[in-house]
């Protein structure tokens, strides 16, 4: 038998924190690259925001999401010390509080969504290789593309040419929701879970596929043995910021997988109309389509909100704010450094509000901003379409922010920003 690699666990906690740090600011530089090189509307805004997020070392988007682990220990190291699990997570709850990252995970998914406020447990994967290393990739995957995604048990006859198919509806039926352009991530073989697991590990580790989609700059696949009589096909998608970072602990030093790339500022434009949110008259009539630079105020308002003020109204409660003229901003911010009036920040998906749409516009509401197509129409009320995946750009529209309700809420709280030559296009329901 040969020497043994001891190492204390602390290594890995020095590891991942300094990884989900360079995740959540530095976009890797070959998902740049194709980006700069993709056809996009708003190509200057995603790599402005690039810069940003990287110069002041804050979120490339406010959904800091959850925090995927794909760790693999060398067969011939001995881990010493707090329990490696233990060790990852108190890395993530440490570096989610000191770097002002948003914390996004709930307690339960079912029966107490209430926030855990330190953003763990990570999701952890752990395979056992040949050797005396450690390899750690740390990924960030936000909720809204997230939930876009897509799993389908095939005939095990089918063509590839049908797993493709599927791809591209998984794709088109994401659309605005996954922050395009973005990446997929095709798994298939083993059962329906071991498709599902391949579908997002194959983002960071995939083989990457001729595909051509709109919208899509990427496309990469892992498959897998599976049963004679299945094909189970899963689709996982990212946003345009896939962000990943990786290491080794080789020797019991950490060694970076690769450098950071210092990026350049880049110049941003609109020839778009510009309006006050008080101008009633000129926001009623806007075309469908058209794009404006919004200034004045707004407030924040999201999922738990929603569903608080929705609770209140039916039990015949008071609100406590007034919801004539508003326009909501369907966003939770990151919370806020030093210096800062508000963390990045940016969209949620519109349409998890849309249940309570026609309620609070009925109750006065002006118009609501959010990211992507919904599910209602026929109201002719207006809707407001904002850019996903910026935060930091959209970040320096905000002037000021006051908090108005349901504070316990954290970033799902209300509150009342004053804004900037917000970019929106209109979007009517």
């Amino acid at each position: 038998m040969g020497l043994k690699q001891k190492l204390d666990t602390e290594i890995i906690y020095n590891a991942v924190y300094d990884l989900i740090e360079k995740a959540n600011t530095n976009l890797p530089e070959d998902v740049y690259n194709k980006l700069s090189n993709f056809k996009c509307d708003y190509k200057d805004k995603i790599l402005k925001n690039a810069y940003l997020a990287q110069t002041k070392k804050r979120p490339l988007c406010q959904d800091t999401g959850q925090v995927l682990i794909y760790l693999e220990i060398g067969q011939d190291v001995v881990l010493e010390g707090e329990y490696v699990e233990t060790v990852i997570n108190r890395a993530i709850a440490d570096c989610y509080k000191e770097k002002f990252y948003r914390k996004s995970t709930v307690k339960n998914a079912l029966y107490d969504r209430t926030n855990k406020g330190d953003n763990t447990p990570g999701l952890i994967h752990t395979q056992i290789v040949e050797g005396d290393e450690i390899s750690i990739l740390v990924g960030i995957k936000g909720g809204g593309a997230e939930n876009m995604t897509q799993l389908k048990m095939f005939n095990p006859t089918a063509e590839y040419s049908e797993i493709l198919d599927f791809a591209k509806k998984c794709a088109l039926e994401a659309g605005e929701n996954a922050c395009p352009p973005m990446c997929i991530g095709i798994g298939a073989g083993g059962c329906a879970e071991t498709a599902a697991f391949l579908a997002k590990k194959a983002l960071f580790f995939g083989k990457t596929i001729e595909f051509d989609i709109e919208n899509v700059f990427e496309t990469r696949i892992l498959t897998a043995p599976t049963h004679i009589a299945c094909l189970p096909v899963c689709i996982n998608i990212s946003c345009h910021s896939l962000r990943s970072a990786s290491a080794k602990i080789i020797n019991g030093k950490i060694v970076a997988a690769s450098g950071v790339r210092k990026y350049n500022d880049v110049e941003t434009s609109s020839n778009a109309r510009k309006i006050r949110t008080d101008n009633l008259s000129a926001l009623q009539n806007l075309k469908n389509g058209e794009e404006i630079l919004l200034s004045g105020k707004i407030l924040t308002a999201r999922d738990a909100a929603h569903k608080r003020i929705s609770e209140m109204i039916d039990r015949g409660e008071v609100l406590p704010l007034s919801l004539e003229n508003k326009i909501i901003f369907y966003a939770g911010p990151c919370p806020a450094t030093n210096g800062e009036i508000i963390g990045p920040v940016g969209p949620t998906t519109s349409k998890r509000m849309d249940k309570f749409a026609p309620l609070l516009y009925k109750k006065g509401v002006l118009a609501t901003i959010g990211k992507g197509d919904r599910t209602i129409n026929g109201l002719n009320k207006l809707y407001f379409k904002a850019i996903g995946g910026i935060a930091c750009v959209l970040q320096a529209c905000i002037k000021d922010c006051t908090p108005i309700c349901f504070e316990d809420l954290g970033t799902e709280g209300i509150y009342e920003l004053t804004i900037e030559k917000l970019p929106l296009k209109t979007a009517w329901l």
